[in-house]
């Protein structure tokens, strides 16, 4: 695999900052067993940024693609969905006029709790859970960042031809009621996520081992719905809310 990154920079930034940037790239890389940054580019940027883009290559029998989900699927999600608001109450609570809208809601230690286990969700790598799927048969995948549940769940449903329906939304506890403050979305799948956990898509007879995989690899997973006959629409309107 290679990895081309992006690094913008402040103008007024120490270079000691940019090198460790990218140095905890390359430490990230070399803790996954890949290959480290072989080029990419530097911009001048407001603020820090950093980032990149990784391509890797399989053989056509290893692709799980987002097109083959089938009635009867169940679906599985390995991440609970809520960052968007939890980077809110992170930003908000630097803001006096917004903190105290949040902390109208949320104890101070709430909302704490809030950031540490959003960025603790974007800071997990998914190899653990693309080394489960390798091991088991899977109908369709994909992950979910900026679309939220609701995009993502109908990319699949729309490129297979079936219907989802979501009965469950496993959501980061707290982050609904941010959610609902800044307009977000997130009890509807709406509300977009940044390094979210990938949506497993498989037979009612592949999800004991599935399941057995992930746990294998201590991998959090939530059932979150089934796969119906249909024409490619995505029903969360009756999902039920589950804080974690």
């Amino acid at each position: 695999m290679s990895f081309l990154a992006i690094l913008g920079i402040p103008e007024n930034m120490p270079i000691k900052i940019a090198e460790d940037m990218l140095r905890g790239i390359n430490d990230l890389l070399d803790e996954l067993g890949t290959t480290t940054i072989i080029g990419g580019h530097t911009i001048l940027n407001p603020w820090p940024l950093i980032g990149g883009v990784a391509t890797g290559i399989a053989h056509p029998g290893q692709i799980v693609s987002h097109k083959n989900a089938e009635p009867n699927d169940i679906v599985l999600l390995t991440k609970p969905l809520g960052t968007q608001p939890a980077m809110a109450v992170y930003r908000g609570l630097q803001d006096p006029s917004v903190a105290e809208q949040i902390l109208g809601l949320l104890s101070r230690k709430e909302a704490e709790e809030i950031i540490k286990k959003g960025i603790e969700i974007m800071t997990t790598t998914n190899k653990p859970v693309a080394e489960a799927m390798g091991a088991v048969k899977l109908h369709a995948s994909t992950d979910v960042t900026g679309f939220g549940l609701l995009g993502h769940s109908q990319e699949i449903a729309r490129s297979s031809k079936v219907d989802i329906d979501i009965h469950t939304l496993p959501i980061i506890q707290g982050t609904l009621e941010v959610s609902e403050l800044f307009g977000y979305g997130l009890e509807s799948g709406e509300s977009a996520e940044t390094a979210g956990g990938m949506i497993l898509i498989t037979s009612e007879d592949e999800k004991e081992s599935l399941e057995s995989e992930l746990e294998k690899r201590s991998v959090n997973h939530y059932e979150i719905g089934k796969v119906k006959e249909g024409s490619g629409k995505v029903d969360i309107s009756k999902a039920k809310i589950l804080e974690v």
